[in-house]
């Protein structure tokens, strides 16, 4: 005859409790960096569309061969036929092209632009596009953009040489640091 005590029918609450404990650790590490690589990517993106936006507004300029207006402000970029100056009235019915960032993006001002420029700059809210033949419009400046309340940047930055887009990854507001161009 068999011994009941010899046969064992199933598992322990313990050991049952031990695996269900394992794959929620697992799980919740695998749910962190899922996030952490969904905001990397994100602020990628959003640096990137800022930098095309920026090259076809100074596109723009020149085929029009007016200065235009470039404004940021919250999640919105917007494009107008005027001059930027802080006093300027700047009417919507001038307004030529504008893009909404994704959701979680915004575009954030004072904070140091990365030493790319050949001058410190603070992040800009508006910036002039002059035309010039066979000369970027663009003067040099940055706009930069967070991405929700994380310490993910992208920077879309026009130096006199070249157009770029970087990122930074834990800014913490200064210039210092690496910047990753993209």
């Amino acid at each position: 005859m068999l011994n009941a005590s010899s046969k064992k029918g199933g598992f322990t609450l313990v050991e049952a409790l031990v695996v269900v404990a394992i794959v929620g650790i697992l799980s919740g590490l695998g749910v962190a960096s899922l996030r952490d690589a969904v905001a990397n990517s994100r602020i990628k993106d959003a640096g990137i569309n800022v930098t095309a936006f920026m090259e076809r507004a100074a596109n723009e300029s020149t085929r029009l061969n007016e200065k235009l207006c470039v404004v940021a402000s919250g999640a919105d970029i917007k494009t107008y036929r005027a001059e930027c100056s802080e006093t300027a009235k700047i009417v919507n019915a001038n307004l030529i092209d504008q893009m909404t960032l994704e959701a979680g993006s915004k575009f954030v001002t004072g904070k140091a632009c990365p030493d790319l420029t050949e001058s410190k700059t603070n992040a800009l809210t508006r910036m002039t596009l002059t035309p010039k033949i066979g000369v970027s419009p663009i003067p040099s400046g940055c706009f930069m953009v967070r991405y929700g309340s994380t310490d993910k940047y992208a920077v879309s930055v026009k130096s006199p040489k070249k157009f770029a887009m970087y990122y930074k990854l834990n800014y913490d507001g200064g210039a210092a640091g690496s910047w990753f161009e993209f």
